[in-house]
């Protein structure tokens, strides 16, 4: 029997209950959020078509309903303001965390927590502080999503399935982001050697658009219809999927890591995701400019994880 609580009943949180009612590998998800009367109509709506598809039980309430929970989704926080200082909303989401993650762990002590909500690296790094878990425990869902963005365009412009597409987005879910050229690969080939052999014209600036384009595109999508829900919910699905099943797989998930000076810092790179949670990030060797990028990249997340007040200081 698996069980999966989603905290945030929110677009993201909704489309993530509902993803996890689809798989076989889920018995019960549990959606929680400080508006209960949400959650419940979100859990419902859910539940009325379960006769239709699979037995599973979709639960809301307070927290004693997410007891015994193998996986916990967070997906609650304050967003980003276009022209507001990072750390404004970083500070609120502190805050919250702080108030949540006790309750959490006072029903499911054992649990794997999984942070969605943005800025993820930072706040899975708060998370980690504020709940004494060991670090395999608390995940941040990373360039999981960016990676998988890349995949997608990629198929899209070389006309190949994503599935035989190899690569990895590192470092911070954000501007910082560095993608792994260095190791991409089209069925064991170069993505500029499979261009060549299927006649398929690259741009002098390809790679750099495309990087831009990953970046770009989740701004895109928002402007269009608000928030990314369901492509969150599915990269959800697959680190939660990694962990149930106890899959021992890498995916590009935020763990600990250290800087160049050995202070710890929650970033994105490829680890190994199992029912255990997430550890043994692989040592991926990187072209000089890629390492270069990705010490800027935890440097960056450093200084801002410093500014960072704890206890519900001002």
């Amino acid at each position: 029997m698996s069980k999966i609580s989603v905290i945030g009943a929110g677009a993201v949180g909704a489309a993530t209950a509902f993803t996890l009612s689809q798989e076989s590998w889920v018995n019960e998800v549990a959606l929680i959020d400080i508006n209960e009367r949400k959650a419940t109509g979100e859990a419902l709506d859910i539940m009325h078509g379960m006769p239709l598809n699979q037995p599973i039980n979709v639960i809301s309430g307070d927290y004693s309903m997410s007891a015994n929970s193998d996986v916990v989704v967070i997906t609650v926080g304050v967003p980003e303001v276009v022209g507001e200082s990072r750390l404004v909303p970083l500070q609120k989401n502190t805050q919250i965390l702080e108030s949540i993650i006790p309750q959490i762990l006072k029903y499911s002590p054992d649990t794997i927590l999984l942070v969605v909500s943005n800025p993820v690296d930072l706040l899975t790094y708060i998370t980690y502080q504020v709940s004494g878990l060991p670090q395999e425990r608390v995940i941040g869902l990373g360039t999981m999503l960016d990676t998988s963005r890349l995949r997608y365009l990629l198929s899209r412009d070389l006309k190949v399935s994503a599935e035989n597409i190899s690569s990895f987005v590192v470092g911070e879910h954000g501007d910082s982001q560095v993608v792994l050229w260095s190791k991409t690969n089209v069925a064991g080939l170069s993505v500029e050697e499979y261009a060549q052999l299927n006649d398929i014209k690259l741009e002098d600036d390809y790679f750099k658009k495309l990087e831009d384009e990953v970046r770009q595109t989740a701004f895109d999508v928002w402007e269009m219809k608000g928030p990314n829900a369901f492509c969150v919910a599915t990269a959800i699905s697959r680190v939660a999927k990694a962990i149930i099943r106890d899959e021992s797989v890498i995916l590009p998930v935020s763990s600990m890591t250290t800087t160049a000076s050995g202070e710890e810092i929650y970033i994105s790179l490829p680890n190994l995701i199992n029912r255990q949670g997430s550890h043994d990030a692989l040592k991926m060797p990187m072209n000089e400019d890629e390492a270069a990028k990705l010490t800027h990249s935890k440097e960056m997340l450093k200084d801002l994880s410093n500014q960072i007040k704890f206890g519900g200081s001002n």
